[in-house]
């Protein structure tokens, strides 16, 4: 092997054992977001010490306008941690349920450098069973948006026209009915071969009477 690709190896192989631990101390740490729910049950918006954790509950981890990480609370689980998240800015967002009803924040942004964070507790009122009913028709009601002006101006335009087919329908039936009704006018049959002998027979003029000349 040449001197000078025995120096270029031993060059190459400094720089990596130099560069190598310099590289693993530029990688950022990561942190972690620690959430936690509980069953309001006075509906004060405050964690009293006999309030326990509320299962059931959706959170998702929001960053970018993306959901990068979502949980639902377990029964009896007092705190779920979103680990390994690098430094960034990041939501917390409980979303909506027909099982119950927030009663604190349901969402809120945090900067993550490395640390671990525990965000305040989410509260919410657990919806009894024979509530359960009431409490979904009310959410679906929320989601019914009114619809704009030329929207409405449409709906209202094909309603018009589908009136109008309907009504053309109707009159075409119901003259077709009554035409159905007028009776056709009869042709009489012609006549058979003995008719038009007798007829031909009564039309023919006797011959005509020669008198005696007289004496």
């Amino acid at each position: 092997m040449r001197p000078s690709t025995v120096f270029l190896l031993a060059v190459l192989c400094t720089a990596l054992i130099i560069g190598c631990p310099a590289l693993v101390q530029a990688q950022p740490e990561t942190g972690a977001i620690c959430v936690a729910t509980f069953a309001d049950a006075n509906v004060d918006g405050q964690r009293d010490p006999d309030e326990g954790a509320l299962a059931g509950v959706n959170v998702n981890l929001v960053t970018g306008n993306a959901i990068i990480a979502t949980h639902i609370t377990a029964e009896g689980e007092t705190e779920y941690c979103f680990e390994n998240l690098l430094p960034g800015l990041y939501t917390v967002v409980f979303t909506d349920s027909a099982l119950y009803r927030p009663t604190t924040a349901q969402e809120g942004t945090f900067a993550v450098e490395g640390n671990r964070l525990t965000v305040n507790a989410f509260g919410a009122f657990p919806i009894p069973p024979e509530n359960l009913r009431g409490e979904v028709a009310a959410q679906y009601a929320k989601t019914d948006e009114p619809l704009d002006a030329p929207t409405r101006l449409m709906l209202a335009l094909g309603g018009s026209m589908l009136v109008m087919l309907f009504m053309i329908g109707i009159g075409a039936v119901i003259l077709g009915i009554l035409s159905g009704r007028n009776p056709k006018r009869q042709t009489p049959a012609p006549p058979n071969v003995s008719q038009r002998k007798t007829q031909d027979l009564a039309r023919v003029t006797p011959p005509p009477t020669i008198k005696p000349p007289n004496h």
